[in-house]
C-alpha cells in the first residue's frame, strides 16, 4: 500500500513538472510584443490540465511555481502580472464558478473577477511603470483609450470564457480518456 502511494506522488510531481515546464515556455513567447495578453491565457490552460488530470491542489502549487519561474525568468513584466492577478488561476476557478445554477448570476460573478484582477493588476502596472509604456500604441484614441483597452479586454475575456467551456469538452470526451490510459 505505502509503495503504490509513494510512486503515485511521484507521478503528480513528474506531470506537474512536465506541465508547468510547457506553460513557463508558452510564457516565453509572451516576449513578442503583440502575445504579451495571449500567452498568460495559453498558459493558464495548463493550469488547468493538471486539475483536471490529478487535482486542484497540485494545480495550484504549479500555479505557484510557473507564477514564480515567470516572474525569475520572464522579463515581461505584464504578462507575468496577468497570469498572477488572473490567467493562472481562472481556468480551474471557472469550473468551480460552473456550479453556480443561475447563468445571469454566474456571468456576472465571472466578469466581476475578471474585472477585479484586471484593475488591480492595471493599478499595481502603473505605479511600476510608466503611463506611456502601458498604453503605448492607442495613442490615436487619446482619453479613452483606458475605456477602449478595458472594453475589449471584457469581450476577449467572454471569449475567452466560451472557449475554456468548449475546450474542456474535448478535452473530457478525447483527450482525457487517452491520458488515463497512458497513465495506467
Amino acid at each position: 500500500m505505502q509503495k503504490k502511494s509513494s510512486s503515485r506522488t511521484t507521478f503528480n510531481i513528474a506531470f506537474c513538472g512536465i506541465v508547468s515546464a510547457l506553460s513557463v515556455m508558452v510564457m516565453f513567447i509572451s516576449l513578442v510584443p503583440s502575445f504579451a495578453y495571449a500567452m498568460p491565457a495559453v498558459a493558464g490552460i495548463f493550469i488547468w490540465v493538471i486539475s483536471e488530470q490529478i487535482g486542484k491542489k497540485w494545480a495550484f502549487l504549479s500555479y505557484v511555481a510557473v507564477t514564480l519561474l515567470s516572474f525569475m525568468l520572464i522579463p515581461e513584466i505584464e504578462a507575468d502580472f496577468f497570469f498572477l492577478s488572473f490567467f493562472g488561476y481562472y481556468p480551474t476557478l471557472r469550473f468551480c464558478l460552473d456550479k453556480i445554477k443561475n447563468k445571469i448570476v454566474r456571468f456576472l460573478v465571472k466578469l466581476g473577477i475578471f474585472n477585479a484582477a484586471i484593475v488591480i493588476t492595471y493599478q499595481i502596472l502603473c505605479i511600476l511603470l510608466s503611463a506611456e509604456e502601458m498604453l503605448e500604441g492607442l495613442e490615436d484614441f487619446g482619453v479613452y483609450a483606458v475605456y477602449i483597452l478595458w472594453g475589449t479586454g471584457n469581450i476577449a475575456f467572454v471569449l475567452y470564457d466560451f472557449f475554456l467551456g468548449y475546450m474542456r469538452e474535448i478535452y473530457v470526451r478525447f483527450i482525457k480518456p487517452r491520458i488515463a490510459k497512458i497513465i495506467k
